[in-house]
């Protein structure tokens, strides 16, 4: 019997080495593939949209013949997630917002991705980079893993780094998808993650939404892959066994 197809999105500033320490384990369970979004890792520059990085991964799949996949985003990731499962869900058969939220922007915050905006044109990548991830992990998180995650986001375009910002500011809030879609999915929420907090990651109400939490900020996946892992498999490898 041919595994599940899983696919894993990074977030802004990432690459598909975030997903490094979980890649191995999630292989034994399903069909992993991890995609580079536009304008990170070396890819060239693609939407402004969350509408149109969702269309870009849809074709991309296409093109790959992937028929549906769990979807499982992180962050940046998330959102273009939440908008498959409003336009795409008859094409996945699961899904996944880790260290993600379905909200949109707040205003202070729709103001702080102007800030970037302006910074990462100022300074470029490399030095914006350097601010951005240390504060992404837990107090204490090996300095090696966050120099690893440092060097993924040096390959990032400075354009790519403006449509993302682009569209995180200008996302809807697609709460109300997740709370009445029919697809099954699962949100992880990191109990250290200052950027999303527990009730803006939870809000979604669907019974088919399974929610967890690991002792991680917002990079579970590096902090404690073994535990992001588990969930994965807890929710996903007997609903599609």
């Amino acid at each position: 019997m041919s595994k599940q197809p899983l696919v894993l999105l990074h977030g802004f500033a990432g690459g598909t080495d975030y997903f490094s320490r979980v890649e191995a384990r999630l292989r034994l369970s399903f069909d992993v593939l991890v995609l580079a979004l536009p304008g990170h890792e070396g890819q060239s520059v693609g939407p402004d949209t969350i509408e149109g990085f969702a269309a870009w991964v849809m074709k991309d799949l296409e093109r790959r013949g992937i028929e549906r996949p769990i979807l499982i985003g992180h962050s940046f990731g998330g959102y273009i997630v939440s908008s498959i499962v409003e336009t795409y869900s008859e094409k996945i058969s699961g899904f996944g917002l880790v260290y993600s939220t379905a909200k949109a922007d707040t205003d202070d915050a729709k103001q702080k991705r102007n800030q970037n905006i302006s910074r990462v044109q100022e300074i470029g990548v490399r030095e914006f980079v350097d601010g951005l991830v240390p504060g992404l992990f837990a107090e204490g998180t090996d300095a090696m893993i966050v120099s690893e995650a440092k060097e993924i986001g040096y390959m990032m375009t400075v354009e790519g780094a403006i449509r993302a910002l682009t569209a995180m500011r200008d996302r809807r809030d697609l709460t109300p998808v997740l709370s009445r879609t029919s697809v099954p999915g699962v949100i992880i929420h990191g109990e250290k993650d200052p950027l999303i907090s527990e009730d803006s990651a939870f809000a979604p109400q669907n019974e088919r939404v399974i929610k967890r939490s690991t002792d991680s900020s917002h990079m579970g996946m590096l902090e404690t892959p073994d535990a992001f892992c588990e969930i994965l498999e807890e929710v996903f490898s007997e609903e599609h066994a």
